[in-house]
């Protein structure tokens, strides 16, 4: 293949992660063939195996793609916020738009298929942990930045505890939207974790477009 340049080696190796991330949201990692992500990425089979070696590998960097980017984008909403307590506005708003994201369903039994895999193959399992461990610590993080900014009470609020709370219900949630399917209510179920007294921390829904109850 054409010698490229570093910045567009990995531009294309980006391309191939969307396409096959775009190819497991389809149709599932398992039944999924090299073959299909080819055609998506618009790439020979040799031309696959030059960035990645097998699917498994393909596998892992989509992990660690969609944590990366789920990060940056709270980031990014964090940094345009203009103090901490519209910062957890801002990330608020950001789970709520992405419990609502069309692609929820399909991404949540993406995940369950990765978990599932994951109890085999120990290395797509590691993988996985240190995606999320990659969440927990970022919503640590800010958990601490509420109890600092006094929109926290400190009295009986650990953030590691904290976070790790808020990513077993941002899970169970999108997991129950896949078990229970239409009966799920999504929107009570958001609308009750971000009205739960945790000190003063409640994000106002009005503020972040949730219809009041």
């Amino acid at each position: 293949m054409p010698k490229l340049k570093p910045e567009e080696l990995e531009s294309r190796r980006q391309e191939i992660i969307d396409a096959a991330r775009t190819c497991f949201l389809r149709a599932g990692f398992h039944q999924t063939t090299t073959d299909q992500i080819c055609r998506e990425a618009n790439i020979t089979p040799g031309g696959l195996y030059h960035y990645f070696t097998s699917k498994d590998e393909l596998i892992s960097a989509v992990i660690e793609r969609s944590a990366a980017a789920a990060i940056e984008r709270m980031r990014d909403l964090i940094e345009q916020a203009d103090d901490t307590e519209s910062a957890f506005r801002q990330v608020a708003g950001f789970f709520y738009k992405a419990m609502q994201d069309p692609d929820v369903d399909n991404i949540t039994r993406l995940d369950i298929e990765i978990w599932a895999e994951g109890t085999k193959n120990e290395k797509l399992a590691a993988r996985n942990r240190t995606a999320w461990v990659l969440r927990e610590r970022w919503l640590e993080a800010l958990v601490q930045r509420g109890i600092d900014g006094g929109i926290i009470n400190r009295e009986g609020v650990e953030p590691k505890g904290m976070a790790s709370f808020l990513i077993s219900v941002l899970i169970g949630m999108r997991v129950a939207r896949v078990v229970v399917g239409e009966e799920f209510d999504t929107l009570g179920a958001m609308r009750s974790l971000f009205t739960m007294q945790g000190g003063r921390m409640a994000a106002e829904l009005t503020e972040l477009g949730v219809p009041a109850a």
